[in-house]
């Protein structure tokens, strides 16, 4: 067996590579080169996991825009263009996809229509329908999943992240419209485990929506630590955005059974106090 994670660098592959066994990282900047190094006929079950996009911190960079674009969607093709080309039996492939995809959407069902508000959440949504079709045509198993907002790990990128630099650099924390938005917040380590049941076992789920569905300002955040006696300086600008965003997780629920989520206050309260 084996498990293909294509995007070696994300935070989310080095915690899947960290935590599954038989896991193998392909770079998205070589991804023809290292697939032709794996000798395919000594593993009976093949798994590809896609995790490739443009980096998080540069969502909104379009300096190269053709960059941007291989990242994003053209490192997916290939790699289901190998599958093709090499005649590979493929028993799984999961699509990290994101919770942008459902735009204005205040309670996110996985049948709900898309409404993609960015070029970010256009391309997730062109990542989908590539592999679903993919999929659809030559008979593979697949999972997209919709990741909500994900932090933990080898993370720099969520709110939960700033926060933690903020106080430990004594730092000013930039907010948006005093931090009343609420938010979907899971942690990776959860993620991980989601992941782990989708390929260990035989799952109908072709979208699942990884959330908590519970609703998280960064203002009930920034009041939980002040009652713990930590005050987190900040400054607010105003701008457009979603008030709320949360997900239906009825059917992470059914497939995960009653298993306990890590509480973001509790895990953002531990971090802070780190050394």
């Amino acid at each position: 067996m084996i498990h293909l994670i294509i995007g070696k660098n994300s935070n989310l592959s080095k915690m899947l590579h960290k935590n599954i066994a038989h896991t193998h990282l392909i770079s998205s900047q070589n991804t023809q080169e290292e697939l032709d190094k794996i000798e395919f006929e000594k593993y009976k079950t093949i798994n590809i996991v896609f995790n490739n996009f443009q980096v998080s911190t540069k969502l909104n960079d379009l300096s190269s825009p053709s960059e941007y674009i291989s990242r994003s969607i053209m490192t997916t093709a290939t790699v289901l263009e190998y599958i093709k080309k090499h005649n590979l039996s493929i028993n799984k492939i999961i699509y990290s996809s994101s919770s942008s995809v459902y735009g204005n959407n205040e309670l996110c069902h996985e049948s709900d229509p898309l409404q993609p508000l960015s070029l970010h959440s256009s391309l997730k949504i062109a990542n989908e329908k590539l592999v679903a079709s993919f999929c659809n045509e030559n008979r593979i198993d697949y999972t997209i999943t919709r990741i909500f907002n994900m932090y933990g790990g080898d993370d720099h990128f969520s709110i939960v992240s700033k926060i933690v630099k903020a106080y430990k650099n004594d730092e000013v924390l930039n907010i948006f419209n005093r931090g009343t938005a609420t938010r979907d917040f899971i942690h990776i380590c959860d993620v991980v485990e989601v992941y782990k049941t989708l390929l260990e076992e035989k799952i109908n789920a072709n979208i699942l929506n990884l959330g908590r569905g519970i609703e998280m300002s960064v203002a009930n955040l920034l009041e939980f630590l002040e009652k713990n006696g930590i005050t987190i300086k900040s400054k607010t600008k105003l701008r457009s955005e979603l008030k709320k965003s949360t997900a239906d997780v009825s059917k992470l629920l059914e497939i995960m059974g009653e298993r306990e989520f890590i509480q973001i206050s509790e895990f953002l309260l531990k971090k802070i106090k780190e050394d």
